[in-house]
């Protein structure tokens, strides 16, 4: 088997395969397609795409990720001379400033400007993975990754490298220490789940009940940092599996990747005697700190129901949680498998809630004319709420500490709402994994944006759109920026980024340096000054030896007919006479 080519400058390849009849050699070839790399076998075609293909052996395989293709020129196109500006160059700037670019660059993808690109499409775009390149070509991320790659079939094998379990792990165990060493060394977490509805035909999509809701969906759990917010691992579970039986392995793989976890937040889902066991040691002890929702059909909570709802209502179980006031009563239960777990259960009813529950059941129970008996009973338990903790909190402070839970609810609000997480437009499992991995990677970096912005008291909102709206304007040797306005200034200054008028051009490169990443505890080393004169600084020193060549200098207006020079004779004024006769 060998290869022949044809076309003008052997364009063209097609594998010659020789076979002998008797005396007669017959050859049988098969089209390749475009040669795009003689030395490495690359061609392309519309069926395959781009590949590489082994006379020897006569095996088809992948391009290496680190191939970049020569991009040939279309010049039936109008070249653009007015690119997106703001959002990408700040981005760039501040992923490359804070250090999370080496933090991403863990992956090990060969192409970094295509990996550099796409977390940025991720962050700025809401288009599908289709027109990442119509993206790319609009906005000045086009000359910030000159080699990014981003057509429709390479963005496919794209997702299907980075999300590898071998790349996951690496990028996992960096973007940890990333945390840990520059953000915070807490180990007090958060946890909790939603789901993802598609209808892509893969084993992690199966049929969940939520709520009383049926979806084709997978599960996405996150583990959230409690004092930063900050997601620190991720899962994804086929959606029929319930919460309850994935705690455990969430906390043996965060015990893997070095996390000791002290205390934890769960919602009721997760919550089960199982479970719960899993928070003591063998002396009973509560190793790991732990609050979560009781479920309505809890034992412990219908009887503490049955003895304490008379009495709750009391003044010295009245608490005030923001602009809400409950009543909250606190007393201690056994839990686990065995009950032979001590834990607090604290009942509460919610004021506000209860009347808003109440005038909803007023008007169903007018409207489907439910009986005075039917009416009371139902009324029984609404605004009631329990929570049960392994420490002993006061009730005063029980919900300020579960509300911190609220965190975690914010980072999916993040990912499904400022990232591509949703909707999934992925076809198979491994590309699902990779698009995962790149939403979980823009939710990290759009958390970070929004505590920096936090720090000056600025909202994240829509600001990367804002961003967007300032343009850039492309000529041969250089860009030039647009004026930028108060909220792109404002989003600049907060994240002490340069924006410049102009940035050169070389060959159609951008000669731009991004500032170097900043390490916890070391600040840049700041030019030595110039030496200052002595003395005031609001005067310069007089000469103590004055030169007595130099005339003083005169105070005063000067005259408007100063003193002529000896011999000249004065100027008169008015008209000439004439010449006598």
């Amino acid at each position: 088997m060998y290869i022949v080519y044809s076309g003008p400058n052997d364009k063209y390849a097609s594998a010659a395969v020789s076979t002998r009849d008797g005396k007669k050699t017959r050859n049988k070839y098969e089209y390749l397609g475009l040669v795009v790399d003689r030395e490495k076998g690359i061609y392309s075609n519309r069926t395959r795409g781009l590949f590489t293909y082994d006379p020897q052996t006569g095996t088809y395989g992948k391009v290496p990720e680190d191939f970049i293709e020569t991009k040939v020129l279309d010049k039936r196109r109008i070249k653009k001379v007015s690119l997106d500006f703001g959002d990408a160059f700040f981005l760039h700037s501040f992923l490359e400033s804070s250090g999370f670019f080496g933090v991403i660059d863990s992956l090990g993808y060969g192409n970094k400007d295509t990996l550099h690109a796409m977390v940025l499409f991720y962050m700025l775009s809401s288009m599908a993975n289709c027109n990442a390149d119509a993206w790319l070509s609009g906005s000045i991320a086009g000359m910030l990754y000159p080699s990014a790659n981003l057509d429709s079939p390479r963005i496919s094998e794209f997702l299907a490298s980075v999300g590898t379990p071998e790349k996951q792990m690496r990028y996992q165990r960096a973007y940890l220490s990333h945390v840990m060493n520059k953000y915070s060394s807490d180990r007090n977490i958060l946890i909790d789940s939603s789901g993802l509805p598609n209808a892509i035909h893969m084993p992690l999509t199966r049929i969940n009940v939520h709520n009383g809701k049926v979806s084709n969906e997978v599960r996405l759990i996150f583990v959230v940092q409690k004092t930063t917010g900050l997601p620190i691992f991720y899962m994804a579970v086929p959606g029929n599996v319930v919460d309850v039986s994935t705690l455990r392995r969430i906390m043996l793989h965060l015990e893997s990747l070095g996390i000791a976890v002290e205390s934890c937040i769960i919602d009721a889902g997760y919550n089960s005697a199982g479970n719960l066991d899993f928070f003591y040691d063998e002396n009973h002890a509560c190793r790991i700190g732990f609050l979560t929702r009781v479920k309505a059909n809890d034992s412990n909570l219908k009887t503490m129901v049955a003895e304490e709802l008379a009495t709750l209502e009391s003044r010295e179980n009245f608490v005030n949680f923001e602009d809400r006031y409950l009543f909250i009563k606190k007393k201690e239960v056994l839990v686990g498998s065995h009950h032979d777990n001590p834990a607090f259960l604290y009942l509460g009813l919610d004021c506000s809630r209860l009347n808003d529950e109440q005038r909803k059941l007023f008007k169903k129970a007018k409207k489907t004319k439910l009986s005075l008996d039917e009416v009371y009973e139902t009324m029984s338990d609404q605004g009631l709420f329990a929570i049960l903790s392994g420490t002993d909190y006061s009730t005063e402070e029980i919900l300020p500490a579960y509300y911190q839970r609220q965190a975690a609810e914010q980072i999916f609000d993040f990912a499904k709402n400022y990232t591509k997480l949703l909707p999934l437009r992925t076809h198979s499992e491994e590309t699902f994994r990779g698009h995962l991995v790149l939403s979980y990677i823009a939710t990290c970096a759009v958390k970070m944006i929004q505590m920096k912005l936090e720090e000056s008291e600025m909202l994240m909102g829509s600001r990367l759109s804002v961003m967007r709206n300032q343009k850039c304007t492309i000529y041969p040797t250089r860009v030039i920026t647009d004026t930028p306005v108060k909220a792109v200034v404002d989003t600049y200054a907060a994240f002490g980024i340069h924006c410049p008028e102009s940035i050169p051009l070389v060959d159609g490169m951008l000669v731009y340096s991004p500032p170097a990443a900043v390490v916890k505890g070391k600040k840049a080393r700041k030019a030595p000054l110039a030496e200052k004169p002595k003395g005031k600084p609001s005067r310069p020193r007089k000469d103590p030896l004055p030169d007595p060549s130099v005339a003083p200098k005169k105070r005063g207006r000067p005259r408007k007919n100063p003193i002529s020079e000896q011999g000249a004779a004065p100027k008169k004024r008015g008209r000439p006479r004439k010449d006598s006769v």
